[in-house]
Parts: structure tokens; C-alpha cells; sequence
């Protein structure tokens, strides 16, 4: 498998062929379409929540533009994170410690929420033939978060003395350095104040994302995958387990792929780094779910460090394939014999690339627009490609196709 995260955006700015033409040519097999978004709006057709272009089936005109080339298109939802629906519901937000609840985040816990994205899934899964539903945010966002006066009885509930809890945050998020770990350390140690919290959190993600799972199953024959946060991989899994709730060990009941969101550059991490979440992954899974490693293609990879992340998760035995993140924020590039085309899909113009071949290398000024392509004879096989626009390195995917 080789996938892409898509927003509708791309769709908009260049044209579903134009883009699809690009995934089919670098090989890949599984879009992740953007449909509910973090604004609420959704990209198809529905009478349940307002959309993203009024008249316009975004997902319709991606699913036929993939389909048409033999591509998987997974109808990917940003399910805990709704800007619309924190308007209409303001108590609904998910409720900080001491600020109150979000405008863009919604309460996991939430009942009617909950019916909400459950009837907008069903909604969709019988409107449209996607190969896949890709839930993203299906867990909490921070351990700060989660803690409205119904969040306070719940815990309370399930046995939790909260005034243990509450004097653990504070010192964790407001005490001095040698403090920030307290709540963590406690967990580790088997604190059962700070167990119990985790694990109620853990039971509110299940509840939330069990009912969807259960909407897949009964609508389609359609691939369940779920993005998730790293950490969850880690061996430590005190970060994972108290800020997000999401147990990858429980999820893997559920859903049929994971993708974890092994970003490397926004962790300050290497290649060896997306590796190991890659193998914490397919551990934690334990053969229930097929796991394909989230790659770092976006504001602050480069073509190298995208290059060696990619080579790092795909030679981990087990693993399904890589996704990229995202398409739109990096630059197609593609190989074919000593010819090299590069496909502009940012919105900004590229000024520069360097390629490399073992020790050897070129650099050539370019002045290629948004959308546009241009093709280069090279005195070598490029083995490594970097492009640079007017306000530094960006990042680009080199693919080489047969021949």
C-alpha cells in the first residue's frame, strides 16, 4: 500500500484528474479524502451539516476521479473536532482544567454529539461507494482537556479521588521543572487515582469510536482505518495513555488499519525514530489491524528526510505500506530513466532543486508556478531530489516509475 492524506483543497486548486493523474503516476493505491473537516463542513452531499463549497460534491468528483484510475479513496473524518458544531453547542466543547470548554473541540463524552457523527456516517456510507472511512481524532487532545462538571462525576464515578488528581495537574502543568512529570511518574508507579483517569479515558474513546466501527460494519464493506498519535506506540505509554485515551491495544478491536502519525520532524526525530513507532505499532496491534506508517510530507521535511523515513518504515517487517502527509504540501517528483519531472502542487513558486546520485550532484534554478510541471535530462539517476522556493527548502516525494 502507498497513500496519501488529500484535502479538498487540492481539488479546488488544481482539478481532481489533475491530481489523481499524480497519485496514479507515483503509484499510489489508497487516497485519504478529506470529508469532515475540522470546520464541521463536510466535502459530500448531505442535509446534516453545512458544506465546504455550497454546490459542490468534492467527494463525489474525487471518489469518481479515483475509481476511474483504479484507486482506493477512503473517506477520511476529523471526528472529535468540530468548529460548527461547538458553535451550535457551546457546552458540548471539551472543558479545560481552568479555561473552560473549546470552540473547536468537541467532548468525546458527549451523547448527542455522538448520534450526530454517528447519523452523518451513515448518512454518507449510503450515499457513496468508499473503499474506506479514516477516523482521525478520535481521542482527547491534552490531559487538560476533559474535564467538565459531567467529565468531574464520571471520574468521580470510577472511583477517582479528584482532589488527588486535580493537586497531580497542577503540579505536572503549573509547578516548577523538577515537577512536570508528577502525574506521569504516578502512573507509572500504578497510582490507582491516576490508572483509573487513564482508563476512563480510555473507556470514552472506546464508546465514542465503537458505534462508528459498528455504522461501517452494518453499512458497506468498507475498510475501517484509524490516524493515531505516536506516542501510543512508544513502550512508556503513560504520555499516550493519560493525555489521549487512545489505547491502540483496545482501537485494534475495532478497526482494520492503523496509521500512525509518525512525523518525524515535528518530534525532532530521525529516520530510526518513524521506525520504531512503526514496530511499537504492529506490536500493540497484534496481528488485529494492518499498520501503515504516516510519513512527515509537509512543512518541515524535505526531500531527504522524507526519502530516508520512507525507506526506514517500509523495511520494517509487517508493515502494510507509508502514507504520505499530505498532498498539496509537497512537491511531486518523478523519475524515469535520467529524465526528472517535477509537479508543483503548493501555492507557492519553486525557484531551485538540487538532485543527487551517490557523491555526485546538480543544482539547477527553476522558476515553476503553482500547478505547473517542467521536465530536466540528467547526466545521472536521481537517487535524491530538494527543492527550494523563494523562502527556503520545501518538501518533495521522489517516485520512479518503470522504464
Amino acid at each position: 500500500m502507498l497513500g496519501v492524506w488529500m484535502w479538498p483543497e487540492s481539488l479546488r486548486l488544481r482539478g481532481a484528474d489533475a491530481v489523481f493523474d499524480d497519485c496514479r503516476r507515483a503509484g499510489i493505491t489508497d487516497v485519504f479524502f478529506l470529508t469532515k473537516g475540522l470546520a464541521g463542513t463536510t466535502a459530500h452531499a448531505t442535509p446534516l451539516a453545512p458544506p465546504m463549497i455550497e454546490g459542490r460534491d468534492l467527494l463525489r468528483e474525487a471518489l469518481d476521479a479515483a475509481h476511474e484510475r483504479g484507486i482506493r479513496l477512503h473517506a477520511w473524518f476529523t471526528s472529535a473536532s468540530d468548529v460548527h458544531y461547538c458553535t451550535e453547542h457551546p457546552v458540548a466543547g471539551l472543558c479545560h482544567f481552568k479555561k473552560g470548554p473549546s470552540e473547536k473541540i468537541v467532548n468525546i463524552a458527549d451523547a448527542e454529539y455522538a448520534r450526530y457523527l454517528q447519523s452523518v456516517l451513515a448518512d454518507l456510507l449510503r450515499r457513496y461507494d468508499v473503499d474506506g472511512v479514516h477516523l482521525d481524532y478520535i481521542r482527547y487532545n491534552h490531559l487538560l482537556y476533559g474535564w467538565s462538571a459531567d467529565d468531574r462525576q464520571r471520574y468521580a464515578d470510577a472511583g477517582i479521588d479528584l482532589g488527588r488528581i486535580e493537586d497531580l495537574l497542577e503540579k505536572t502543568f503549573y509547578g516548577g521543572e523538577s515537577e512536570k512529570e508528577a502525574i506521569f511518574d504516578a502512573y507509572r508507579a500504578g497510582d490507582e487515582d491516576a490508572v483509573r483517569l487513564a482508563d476512563a479515558r480510555a473507556d470514552a474513546v472506546l464508546r465514542f469510536a465503537s458505534p462508528l466501527a459498528e455504522i461501517v460494519r452494518q453499512e458497506s464493506r468498507a475498510v475501517l482505518s484509524m490516524a493515531l498519535m505516536p506516542e501510543g506506540a512508544y513502550a512508556d505509554s503513560a504520555f499516550a495513555d493519560l493525555h489521549y485515551g487512545q489505547r491502540y491495544e483496545r482501537l485494534a478491536e475495532l478497526a482494520d488499519l492503523f496509521l500512525p502519525m509518525a512525523y518525524s520532524q515535528a518530534y525532532h526525530q530521525g529516520p530510526d525514530w518513524t521506525a520504531e513507532v512503526a514496530r511499537g505499532t504492529l506490536r500493540k496491534a497484534a496481528g488485529r489491524a494492518k499498520v501503515m506508517t504516516g510519513l512527515h510530507a509537509y512543512e518541515g521535511g524535505t526531500g531527504i528526510t522524507l526519502s530516508a523515513d520512507r525507506r526506514a518504515a517500509e523495511a520494517v517487517p509487517g508493515t502494510a505500506g507509508v502514507c504520505f502527509f499530505r498532498e498539496g504540501a509537497f512537491v511531486w517528483a518523478f523519475a524515469d530513466g535520467h529524465r526528472l519531472t517535477l509537479v508543483n502542487a503548493l501555492k507557492t513558486a519553486l525557484t531551485s532543486c538540487r538532485i543527487g546520485h551517490g557523491s555526485a550532484a546538480l543544482t539547477r534554478g527553476i522558476a515553476l508556478e503553482p500547478g505547473a510541471s517542467c521536465t530536466m535530462t540528467l547526466p545521472f539517476l536521481p537517487e535524491t531530489v530538494q527543492v527550494r522556493t523563494a523562502d527556503g527548502e520545501v518538501c518533495a516525494a521522489l517516485f520512479h516509475e518503470a522504464g
